[in-house]
C-alpha cells in the first residue's frame, strides 16, 4: 500500500497543472524573458530570512512556541483519537504528499516543465513552491535536531525532549513539506480550486498523527513552518517580479541596464 501511495505522488505535477487550468479568468499569464530571476531570488531570500530572524518579528516565534506548549497538553489525547483511523486507505495515500524524497524531485520536474510554457506567473509559482520546500525543510531539520523529541510510537510520552539525541519528532517534516509545497499556489492563483490544496495538506498532516509518527503539536509546528515559508517567499516574489534587462543608449555611450 505504501508503494501504491508513492506511485500516486508522481501525479502531483499533473494535479497542479489541472488546478492552474481552472484558475479564474482574471489571473492572466505574464510573459517574460528574465530567467536570471531564478538565480538571483535565492540569494536575496536567504538574506531576507536571516534578517527576519534578527528583527523584532522573530518575537512572534516565541508567541507561537508558547501556544504550542499550551496545546501540548492535548497531544496524547488527539494522537490517540487520530490513530483510530490509521487503516484508512486515503490517509496512506495522502501521507506520501509530504514525503520530501518523492515531492522534491516532482517539484523540480514541475518547475522545469513550467519553463517551457512561457507563462511567467506559472514559472514563478513553480519556482517559489520548489524553493519553499527546500527552505522550509532546512528550517525543520534544524529544529528536529535541536529539540530531539521522541515519536509517539516510541512510547516515551509527549514530554520526551532530549536535544541532539537523534530523535526527530518535532516538527513534522511531512507537514512542513506539503504546506510549503501548496502555499505559493494559493497566492499566485487564488481560487477555490487552489484552496482545495489545503485539504490535501491537512490530510497529510493528520495522517502523520494517525500512524503515530507525530504528536499534534509536531504537525502544527511543521504546518506553520511550511506555510510561513511559502507565504513569505510568495510575497517577496510577487512584489519584486524579477530583474528587468534593457539596452540603454546615450550620446556617446551604449550599454545594458539591469533593474531589480
Amino acid at each position: 500500500m505504501r508503494a501504491f501511495g508513492r506511485a500516486h505522488t508522481a501525479f502531483l505535477p499533473l494535479a497542479l497543472v489541472a488546478v492552474m487550468a481552472t484558475a479564474p479568468a482574471g489571473a492572466q499569464p505574464r510573459r517574460s524573458a528574465d530567467p536570471l530571476r531564478f538565480l538571483i531570488w535565492p540569494a536575496g531570500d536567504t538574506r531576507a530570512l536571516a534578517g527576519s530572524l534578527a528583527s523584532p518579528r522573530s518575537l512572534y516565534a516565541l508567541g507561537a512556541g508558547a501556544a504550542l506548549v499550551w496545546a501540548s497538553r492535548y497531544d496524547e489525547t488527539l494522537t490517540d483519537k487520530a490513530s483510530d483511523l490509521a487503516d484508512t486507505p486515503v490517509l496512506r495515500v495522502v501521507e506520501e504528499f509530504g514525503n520530501v524524497k518523492a515531492v522534491q524531485p516532482m517539484a523540480v520536474v514541475l518547475f522545469v516543465g513550467s519553463l517551457m510554457s512561457g507563462d511567467e506567473r506559472f514559472q514563478d509559482a513553480a519556482f517559489t513552491s520548489l524553493e519553499a520546500v527546500v527552505f522550509a525543510n532546512l528550517i525543520t531539520n534544524g529544529l528536529k535536531g535541536a529539540f530531539g523529541r521522541a515519536r509517539p510510537r516510541q512510547n516515551h510520552g509527549p514530554g520526551a525532549f532530549r536535544p541532539f539525541s537523534g530523535d526527530t519528532s518535532f516538527p513534522s517534516g511531512h507537514a512542513t513539506t506539503v504546506f510549503a509545497l501548496v502555499t505559493p499556489w494559493l497566492f499566485y492563483y487564488p481560487h477555490w480550486t487552489t484552496a482545495g490544496l489545503v485539504v490535501l495538506a491537512a490530510g497529510t498532516a493528520f495522517s502523520r498523527m494517525a500512524t503515530r509518527a507525530h504528536w499534534f503539536t509536531d504537525v502544527a509546528a511543521g504546518a506553520a513552518v511550511g506555510f510561513l515559508t511559502g507565504y513569505g517567499l510568495s510575497r517577496r516574489h510577487l512584489r519584486t517580479g524579477g530583474p528587468r534587462i534593457a539596452p540603454q543608449f546615450g550620446y556617446r555611450s551604449a550599454g545594458v541596464r539591469v533593474r531589480f
